[in-house]
């Protein structure tokens, strides 16, 4: 079983990176705004790609924890960002960047509202898990041809969250 934590910039360091307000901040708009410039690094252009914004809809009973983990994937030409939209949450459950995936390895990360996560090229993660009803924002490589490898995970692994 696998324990979901909190999301940090540190913790999530490995995998890829955190999309929250930073320090690129500067206010527009008459000064009722504030503007947050560079918060996700896209890497899409590999083999012709180019970015694909995408919304992904889970309903009320897609998802129930604990949740059952069945394969991971990774994207080798490009980057993918996810970004809960309103009060959507997600997990972003990950397995490393080798040869294939770790399972003894895997980590699983809340995220909230406000938050989003960029997965490098290469790392290896569940596809998309909703806790409860969501709509999720997407940002990825599109091109001619499939870039995704998927792999059955082999253990009876569970991800839940914490108390």
């Amino acid at each position: 079983m696998v324990l979901a934590q909190a999301l940090t910039r540190e913790a999530f360091a490995p995998y890829g990176d955190l999309i929250a307000p930073g320090a690129n901040e500067r206010a527009i708009n008459f000064g009722t705004t504030r503007r947050f410039d560079g918060v996700a690094h896209l890497d899409v252009e590999q083999g012709d790609g180019r970015a694909c914004v995408a919304i992904f809809r889970t309903d009320q009973h897609t998802h129930r924890a604990p949740y059952p983990l069945r394969a991971f994937e990774r994207h080798l030409l490009g980057s993918q960002s996810f970004v809960p939209l309103g009060a959507g949450r997600c997990l972003a459950v990950l397995a490393g960047a080798g040869a294939a995936p770790d399972e003894a390895a895997i980590v699983a990360f809340i995220v909230e509202p406000g938050q989003g996560v960029t997965l490098r090229r290469g790392v290896w993660h569940h596809p998309l898990i909703t806790i409860g009803a969501a709509d999720i924002l997407v940002i990825e490589r599109a091109a001619r041809d499939e870039d995704c490898e998927v792999v059955a995970l082999r253990a009876r692994v569970a991800v839940r969250l914490p108390e």
